[in-house]
């Protein structure tokens, strides 16, 4: 086998996610988002093991060998979306009602074995040869199509989960923590792309830019194991970043449609922000970095409902926004006029209710147009 830089990023890049799924599957700490995320990884691994085989001639060897992850991508999109699925609703479980999701998987796994394996030898290699060499029959651009539209849709309903569960926690959660789905987001977009990139590197190789098929192809792979090493690095670093608070996972939606609210009820709710206002500036609940709308409605013997809709209707803002308001005046405070001189900005924001310094800058930013150690200088100066 020849040593080229494309079977040593192959290797690389199984090993890599061999590693990272088995990871997964022996934490101590079991949740169905982890298993799902392992069979992912796995799932890759093995269809790259398939292109590798190929592309070393071992399947030329053994012909009957070949073909069998050629139809696992089929299970991507599904796997993806299932993973999100339980990242943003602790109770997901893959239940029986789930199967018909890995439909196509097994009918077109099933259709291409019994197709390729009833074949004899010298028409197995014939099949094989045109693979190797990019000569795409029709059947199999028919079902490299079907994945790449598979994936796509299962990719756009899982941002909308995603962006369903942002609406629904700046409902609820007043840490930015328990909102943040950023590296969720980032990952759907990453395998969006990837996806993309490999389906027109595909249509490439039926061009007279085929010569660039293969620098395309490590490129992705290359990308594909950055990816994961710096998934691997945040897991070592941080043993909690495979796992999800009880809190942050269990974002429950509420009705915010605005509809036609009569004059009593308007005055009602205005009570009870009067209400909300004067509490928040007796008792500062704010303060606590992992108030949330259960907790502060809880206080004020509201349903959470209730308090919800009326920080919507009358504040025009929703629960993030409005506890988050209140620690950045509170920070802008010590850092205008602080009880101690020497006070840093890190103590500035523990001490009005952030825990964590990348959050407390940009909604800092977001709300004053500044940073912290900018809004400090600006005083002085």
């Amino acid at each position: 086998m020849p040593f080229t830089v494309t079977y040593i990023l192959f290797i690389l890049i199984l090993f890599q996610l061999l590693f990272l799924s088995l990871f997964l599957f022996i934490q101590k700490q079991k949740n169905t988002g982890n298993t799902i995320l392992g069979f992912f990884f796995l799932c890759i691994c093995f269809n790259l093991l398939d292109v590798f085989f190929l592309d070393t001639g071992l399947y030329f060897i053994y012909p009957k060998l070949a073909g069998w992850g050629s139809c696992l991508p089929l299970l991507f999109g599904p796997l993806l979306y299932f993973y999100t699925k339980a990242v943003v609703d602790k109770s997901f479980r893959l239940t029986v009602n789930t199967f018909w999701h890995f439909l196509p998987f097994i009918i077109f796994f099933a259709g291409t074995e019994v197709y390729y394996l009833s074949r004899s030898r010298d028409m197995q290699e014939g099949i094989l040869h045109n693979l190797y060499n990019h000569h795409v029959p029709g059947a199999v651009s028919i079902v490299t199509t079907v994945i790449f539209i598979q994936f796509i849709l299962y990719a756009v309903f899982s941002l909308r989960l995603v962006s369903s569960y942002k609406r629904s926690a700046q409902q609820l959660f007043s840490n930015p923590k328990s909102t943040d789905v950023s590296w969720l987001y980032s990952t759907l977009i990453f395998f969006i792309l990837i996806m993309v990139i490999t389906a027109l590197n595909g249509l490439l190789a039926q061009t007279s830019w085929a010569k660039y098929y293969l620098f395309a192809f490590n490129l992705v792979i290359l990308a594909v194991l950055i990816f994961v090493i710096q998934v691997l690095m945040r897991a070592l670093r941080q043993s909690y970043f495979f796992f999800f608070d009880e809190q942050r996972i269990s974002a429950r939606r509420i009705n915010t449609n605005k509809t036609g609210v009569s004059e009593a009820e308007k005055q009602e709710k205005e009570k009870i922000i009067q209400a909300v206002l004067r509490f928040m500036q007796s008792d500062k609940p704010y303060l606590e970095p992992e108030l949330s709308l259960d907790q502060l409605a809880a206080r004020l013997s509201l349903k959470p409902r209730v308090l919800s809709q009326a920080i919507n209707d009358i504040r025009q803002q929703n629960f993030f926004d409005f506890i988050n308001r209140y620690r950045v005046e509170e920070a802008s405070r010590l850092l205008i006029n602080p009880a101690d001189k020497k006070i840093t900005v890190l103590e500035v924001l523990y001490q009005a209710g952030f825990n964590s310094k990348s959050s407390f800058n940009t909604l800092f930013k977001r709300y004053t147009g500044l940073t912290p150690t900018e809004f400090r200088q600006k005083q002085i100066d």
